[in-house]
């Protein structure tokens, strides 16, 4: 398999700590699809039913947890997902509880997941950002790719970031 597919090959086991600057640490650990409906409504699609959390490719995905204590405040999933050179991961329904946003735990989940698409291979990591995001992402070094869209009524922007 080439080294870009090894991003959504594995189902090992991953885990990590993130150390904040006030000793409170953030775990990232692997999880299932159905472990980040709940959180992924409740921050993304609070008025659709979790039905609408949903993405194809839930199933072969890699998803990703980050654990406050025991409680799960930020998922994020990773799809093995095109490309120029079909290198491409793209990150679906990143979302972190609203009571811990601004604090880093969402940037930490994104350096995490940024540096296992890189490590497995992967050219280029990509997404569809709400507009009102777009300072965060940029913050972390993607930029913006194409024109603005809606998505059930909300802007968006494709942004990535290229690996290589």
């Amino acid at each position: 398999m080439p080294a870009h597919g090894k991003v959504l090959a594995t189902k090992a086991v991953l885990r990590h700590t993130f150390l904040m600057p006030s000793h409170v640490s953030l775990t990232i650990n692997q999880i299932s699809a159905a472990q980040t409906l709940a959180l992924r409504q409740a921050v993304l699609w609070p008025e659709h039913p979790i039905e609408a959390s949903k993405v194809e490719g839930d199933e072969t995905a890699l998803h990703f947890g980050g654990f406050l204590g025991g409680d799960l405040i930020c998922v994020a999933s990773l799809f093995q997902d095109g490309g120029q050179d079909g290198g491409g991961v793209r990150l679906r329904k990143f979302a972190t509880d609203p009571a811990h946003q601004g604090k880093g735990f969402g940037s930490d989940m994104l350096v995490y997941l940024v540096a296992q698409a890189r490590e497995a291979g992967a050219s280029d990591f990509w997404f569809d950002a709400r507009e009102t995001a777009l300072g965060f992402y940029e913050r972390h070094g993607f930029t913006t790719k194409g024109e603005r869209f809606f998505k059930k009524g909300l802007p968006y922007w494709r942004m990535s970031l290229a690996l290589g």
